[in-house]
């Protein structure tokens, strides 16, 4: 096996995992939603409301695919609809940050890129994609009456 076969199949068994890809892509997408949040407080020309359909049917979409996924005979309908509906609120509002983040960015890279603002955003970003997976990874302790904190 020559050495670039044996890099590509490290990569692909330790790097490039569901959870690897996972961190990746949440991070990028909360880097991006806080440039869209910092493009939308800044009164940038970001033309939101010809977007605002789309994330609309984002949000319908996400609905139906949670409701699909979280319902079944042995839970509470009432928890399920709740939960898809923050789910799928959720979406929308992280669509559309990121999605104006991207535009916000693209529009005027000079704010974004030479005031090194990406890369504070990156970190942050990062941290709150490290505190999503602990809280998911944590949250029957929440979800219990157990009063131990």
């Amino acid at each position: 096996m020559s050495v670039r076969e044996r890099t590509v199949g490290f990569l692909r068994q330790r790097v490039l995992t569901p959870m690897a890809l996972g961190v990746i892509i949440l991070s990028l997408t909360l880097t991006a939603a806080f440039l869209g949040l910092v493009g939308l407080i800044s009164g940038a020309d970001l033309n939101v409301i010809a977007r605002l359909p789309a994330y609309s049917l984002v949000m319908g979409i996400v609905f139906v695919v949670a409701i699909l996924r979280l319902d079944s005979p042995n839970r509470d309908g009432m928890m399920v609809l709740v939960s898809t509906s923050g789910i799928a609120v959720l979406a929308f509002v992280l669509v559309g940050l990121a999605t104006e983040g991207v535009m916000y960015t693209y529009n005027s890279p000079e704010e974004v890129v030479m005031s090194n603002l990406i890369f504070y955003f990156a970190a942050a970003g990062m941290v709150c994609t490290g505190v999503v997976f602990w809280a998911l990874h944590h949250w029957r302790e929440f979800a219990t009456n157990d009063s131990r904190l």
